[in-house]
């Protein structure tokens, strides 16, 4: 693919053609690329940063010539290049790599190359040093891409904003783009591998785009994180094998090509490509020292096969520069994806992002004292100052100045953030997607709960209403008022979470809901039910579908520690009624009317090592590290405080993980136990093992248990999931192309049900549903296929289960199921 730019006046001789050769995606400089004519013979190789100068050709059918290993060669006639005075920008495409027949030889140099390589990682990986210092300059651009100026003109909600198409750049790219995203920050880098430990102090921020800070901190020097000296590296978590791994002989094809003198050192110019399609490798080159064999630059592209969704491109480059006579350091990284949820020729975002490392020390006692003031492992300070720096202190502390591009990409987002055109686009598809509606201070939503039904209700009308940080930063009140058709009643939620102002981390949360039980889980404390617009077409038949109707206040106060440990006391008044097939209320109570009330007080410690926040005015969104998450629960009720009848004390454990087996894809598990101490406590207070009675598949429940089969005071059990991706897939020729990943999974408990609990709660009585394990397991075993078509999964589920007695109508179970489901994922 070739760009030409004209940047110079005509003229009527040519004394001799000059120019840069890029990278077509990347935009960098492709040094020693060949450039010569191919009639005339002569000519010569660009420098280390892409440049070259060329006498013309005497030959008027002459063709330019430029060509390097593993990009598809550019041809330029002589006429074209002799018709105008130009300054040649000439960008090259990678060639598409073709699977082949290996040659092995013990004359390989490539293969000897690498072999050094590996032999000396250990001196060579940034990873060697105890502790590290920089100064950390980093830039992110996200641009729109393959955009149609057509699809403006015609479309009545993007006819306003057809002025854009003006500023598109569509000079110095192949395809136009439009940039809509420009930040950059200089800040203080610490960090330390053992243990691993960073800390960044923001020193001066400037973004065009997103205000929110805590998705400031992820776009900046503690995201895409890579080393390229590692065997394995992590790309939006997918494992890609590393062409420096200690075992890459088996993924790639090592090809030596040439050596170059550079500032009076040798290097060696190493190739590799992918050995078989469908695998997570790269394809690229490297420049290699030949006498430490570190990596001076070394350049990725992802395989075009690789098993990873809506990347249609991407691309690192790395740029070493020696600190001492033996060791070396990452001078430069750039990282370059090219995103679409759609074809790879529709609409895509592409996302460049720049680190330069400057003021490099290492192994100096300031920097164990500046970690020893972080209570995280990974810690980004963002003081109020870093935004109030100005355009002369940004010129002058930049590593690389801003291109023509960024210069205006500045200007033009903040254009489009003010125009109502952009706000009411902008507001339709955040509307679409995410459910609500910003209505200045307050915002409606979401819409798929609108309206619903189920068994009791019939229709279900119900309508959200909570405030937007126009209303307050630290306070967002919400709430919904719902109405069942069938029944008549009036149902409802009201509350509030504020955030304490400043770094305390206190959250107090007052709530009041007098709704139906709609199918929530204990092992997700959010509203995660079967209240929607979806459930009852996806619902398993022969179930009669059962309820709670809940009148419950509560109270909770959070407190934050900064090693992402917390504390959760609250507590809650409950009042329940209870819907046929379940037990009527009036059993459990000891009230002239029935009622069964319930008071619990309740203390939580979670601990998340490692955890990442993005914090939305909606709710906090989590990113979970590698390790485990520990929570520990304790709740206890006494009788005649707030109206209660129950005396019982509660204990939860659970540990959850997600972690990779290297080249075996993901494991995730949740392991947990409990245990009740009481007696005659009502089945709505104890383990209600969670069931699922339609056919989208939860990951927290039992798939083919029922709702309220399965009642507990002692319980223990285990979730555990492997995906392998394509690990098995790839054994088959025929399935290496395919983007989908084969997972098996696991799901066990074990419960009982002490004598007097049991009698209470008229346990396998023939009129009540209710039943207990009995000290036996229930398990389910489950096998399945993700990523169809990028968003579906299909799962398997067999059932093993304790024997039933007494089958009675509208509580069907059965031993096999097939369940769908619906995942964002890369």
């Amino acid at each position: 693919m070739l760009s030409l730019l004209l940047t110079l006046p005509s003229l009527a001789q040519h004394a001799s053609y000059s120019g840069v050769v890029i990278h077509g995606f990347t935009k960098d400089p492709v040094s020693f690329a060949s450039v010569h004519w191919k009639i005339a013979g002569f000519g010569g190789v660009t420098d280390s940063i892409g440049r070259f100068t060329i006498k013309p050709s005497l030959h008027k059918q002459d063709t330019l010539l430029i060509s390097f290993v593993g990009y598809k060669e550019v041809k330029l006639p002589h006429s074209q290049l002799a018709a105008k005075q130009q300054e040649l920008i000439i960008s090259m495409e990678t060639a598409p790599v073709t699977e082949g027949a290996v040659v092995k030889t013990k004359f390989n140099k490539g293969l000897r190359w690498w072999k050094a390589l590996v032999a000396h990682k250990k001196e060579n990986s940034p990873a060697q040093f105890s502790s590290y210092y920089c100064e950390l300059y980093n830039k992110l651009e996200i641009d729109i891409s393959n955009l149609k100026k057509e699809e403006f003109d015609k479309r009545k909600l993007l006819k306003p904003l057809a002025f854009v198409w003006n500023d598109v750049d569509s000079t110095s790219e192949a395809k136009p783009f439009l940039p809509v995203f420009l930040t950059e920050s200089l800040s203080d880098y610490y960090s330390t591998p053992h243990p691993d430990k960073q800390r960044e102090e923001i020193k001066a921020l400037h973004t065009s785009g997103i205000k929110n800070e805590s998705v400031m901190e992820y776009l900046g020097g503690m995201s895409q994180k890579v080393n390229t000296y590692n065997d394995y590296i992590t790309l939006f978590g997918k494992e890609f094998i590393s062409p420096t791994s200690s075992f890459g002989d088996k993924y790639y094809n090592y090809k030596g090509a040439d050596t170059q003198i550079i500032n009076g050192e040798k290097y060696f110019h190493l190739l590799f490509t992918p050995r078989h399609d469908g695998e997570n490798v790269f394809s690229g080159d490297c420049w290699l020292h030949s006498t430490t064999w570190a990596l001076q630059k070394i350049s990725l592209e992802a395989s075009a096969t690789a098993n990873i969704n809506f990347v249609t491109r991407l691309n690192i480059s790395q740029e070493f520069t020696r600190l001492n006579q033996k060791q070396w350091i990452v001078a430069k990284d750039k990282f370059i994806v090219a995103l679409s949820p759609f074809s790879k020729d529709k609409l895509s975002f592409i996302g460049r992002k720049t680190s330069t490392y400057r003021k490099v020390q290492v192994n100096q006692p300031f920097i164990d004292d500046r970690l020893a003031q972080s209570s995280k492992r990974e810690e980004v300070i963002i003081p109020d100052s870093a935004h109030d720096q100005s355009k002369t202190f940004w010129a002058e502390q930049r590593s690389e100045p801003l291109t023509l591009n960024e210069q205006h990409a500045y200007r033009l987002i903040d254009t489009l953030r003010e125009l109502p055109a952009f706000k009411k686009l902008s507001n339709t598809v955040t509307f679409v997607i995410d459910g609500h509606k910003k209505l200045g201070k307050v915002e409606i939503g979401p819409w798929y709960r609108w309206f619903s039904g189920n068994q009791l209700e019939k229709v279900r009308l119900r309508f959200d209403l909570g405030t937007t940080e126009a209303f307050s930063k630290h306070l967002r009140l919400y709430g919904y008022l719902a109405y069942g058709w069938r029944d008549g009643a009036w149902k409802g939620q009201a509350g509030a979470s504020y955030n304490v102002p400043g770094h305390g981390g206190w959250n107090i949360s007052p709530s009041f809901i007098h709704d139906l039980d709609n199918g929530r889980t204990r092992f997700n404390d959010e509203d995660v039910s079967t209240d929607n617009l979806f459930s009852q077409l996806l619902r398993r038949q022969g179930i009669k579908q059962k309820f709670i109707r809940t009148s419950q206040a509560r109270l909770a106060i959070t407190k934050t520690y900064h090693n992402n440990f917390s504390i959760q006391v609250a507590g809650l008044r409950s009042d329940f009624e209870t819907f046929t097939p379940l037990p009527p209320k009036a059993i459990f109570s000891l009230r002239d009317n029935g009622a069964v009330v319930n008071a619990e007080a309740s203390i939580k410690l979670r601990y998340a090592p490692g955890e990442k926040t993005i914090r939305t005015h909606r709710k906090v969104h989590a990113l979970k590290s590698w390790l485990p998450i520990t929570e520990l629960k304790y709740s206890a009720a006494r009788p005649n405080i707030m109206g209660s009848e129950y005396h019982y004390d509660k204990l939860y454990l659970n540990i959850s993980q997600n972690f990779r087996i290297p080249r075996w894809g993901q494991v995730s598990y949740m392991a947990y136990a409990g245990r009740i101490w009481g007696k005659q406590i009502p089945f709505m207070l104890l383990e209600i093992h969670p069931g699922n009675e339609i056919y989208y598949y939860s990951k927290d429940a039992f798939n083919l248990m029922n709702r309220f089969e399965y009642v507990s005071d002692r319980f223990a059990g285990i979730n555990l999931e492997h995906n392998f991706e394509k690990k098995l897939l790839n054994l088959l020729p025929f399935m290496r192309k395919t983007r989908m990943r084969q997972f098996w999974n696991v799901k066990a408990t074990w419960g009982n049900l002490s004598q007097q609990n049991r009698q209470f709660n008229r346990i396998e009585y023939g009129t009540y549903h209710l039943r207990t394990l009995n000290g036996q397991r229930y398990m389910e075993v489950g096998t399945g296929l993700d990523n169809i078509y990028k968003f579906f999964r299909i799962d398997f589920v067999w059932r093993f289960a304790p024997p039933v007695r007494v089958h009675l109508p509208g509580n069907q179970t059965q031993q096999f199921g097939i369940f769908g489901s619906f995942k964002l994922q890369f």
